[in-house]
């Protein structure tokens, strides 16, 4: 009777323990609270354009809302998934709230690990077919890797006297937007008209490229909260050894995202080439780019979003979404032979 009594003892004060440790992983109100208002003091100071979609009173009012239903411990995961609606009328496709090294143990392509594969080529009888899954790098110093590949492929792609130029971005999710401009300067030697940029003036920013050890002269003279406008100019693309002087066509899909939507953007709104295939699901030809991230003060969560609006070439005007010129359904197993088979251009 003592033994069983000894065990229950046992067993009741480790549910205590336990019960104190799942108290202890909730997070309290008045910490996700404060969370919170740092997310919307961030989104409104830093953000390029956070009123884009929703009027400044009406933006408060939906923050109010989400505090007011704060009204219970949650755990890190659950206050993530109320924190993240903050987003939602922001209508910034790269914002985000993640938990820090939440995928650290899942096993995940780096694009910009295979920067020889990421851009790849192979003739399909008389036309040239170019697969550009992703333009992604570790830094400024792949740029080079990616422009003595490009200039490789359309070496080999002189050489082999195609007619037609296929340039597949369709599962592409972005990187660099150099890497598409090295891509148009081999497909359109005429002078282009590049993306108009508007860029907020914040304290937090300019902290962030202090620390990286970069200077722009006219953001720091601006003030806080000022708005930097940047017109588009025409970019007159450098000669190249092996300029493509056939047809080209350009496909997208529904995972075309960021900066791949930014060339195929370039491309369509010059006129430089007709687009194929499927709209992106989530990308927009305007929209916020140029990350800046934080950690939210007690969670330690990690907020992302964009600090320059990027406006297509086109204008405000066009439709804010990328439509191809040849709609048509792309082929489930993304067979090259297939895919340019179907295409009628």
């Amino acid at each position: 009777m003592l033994c069983v009594q000894r065990y229950l003892l046992i067993y009741f004060f480790l549910g205590i323990s336990t019960l104190s440790i799942a108290q202890n992983n909730l997070l309290s109100t008045t910490a996700m609270r404060e969370d919170l208002q740092f997310i919307r003091e961030q989104l409104f100071k830093v953000h390029a354009n956070p009123f884009s979609q929703l009027a400044k009173e009406k933006y408060k009012a939906y923050f109010d809302s989400l505090e007011t239903g704060l009204n219970q411990p949650l755990s890190i995961t659950k206050f993530q998934q109320k924190a993240s609606l903050a987003l939602i009328p922001l209508g910034d496709e790269h914002a985000a709230i993640s938990i820090r090294n939440a995928n650290a143990q899942k096993r995940t392509p780096a694009w910009a690990d295979s920067i020889a594969t990421n851009i790849s080529y192979r003739r399909l009888g008389n036309t040239g077919y170019i697969f550009a899954r992703s333009f992604a790098t570790r830094g400024s110093q792949d740029l080079l890797i990616y422009e003595r590949c490009i200039d490789s492929i359309f070496a080999v792609i002189r050489r082999d006297k195609v007619t037609r130029l296929a340039i597949d971005v369709s599962i592409n999710d972005g990187g660099a937007s150099a890497v598409g401009d090295m891509i148009i300067k081999h497909i359109f030697p005429k002078p282009y008209t590049d993306y108009s940029m508007s860029w907020k003036r914040s304290e937090a920013y300019l902290a962030k490229l202090t620390s990286w050890g970069f200077s722009d002269e006219t953001y720091q003279k601006a003030l806080p909260g000022e708005i930097l406008h940047f017109p588009s100019r025409a970019v007159a693309p450098g000669k190249v050894s092996n300029p493509f002087e056939g047809k080209v066509i350009v496909i997208i899909g529904p995972e075309t995202f960021s900066s791949a939507i930014m060339f195929a953007t370039l491309v369509q709104d010059n006129n430089m080439a007709l687009l194929a295939g499927e709209s992106p699901v989530n990308g927009h030809p305007t929209h916020f780019g140029e990350m800046y991230s934080t950690l939210l003060p007690n969670t330690q969560l990690e907020l992302r979003f964009g600090v320059k609006e990027w406006i297509r070439p086109a204008g405000r005007d066009k439709m804010n979404k990328l439509v191809p010129d040849i709609p048509c359904k792309l082929p489930v197993n993304r067979d090259p032979i297939m895919l340019v088979k179907q295409l009628r251009w």
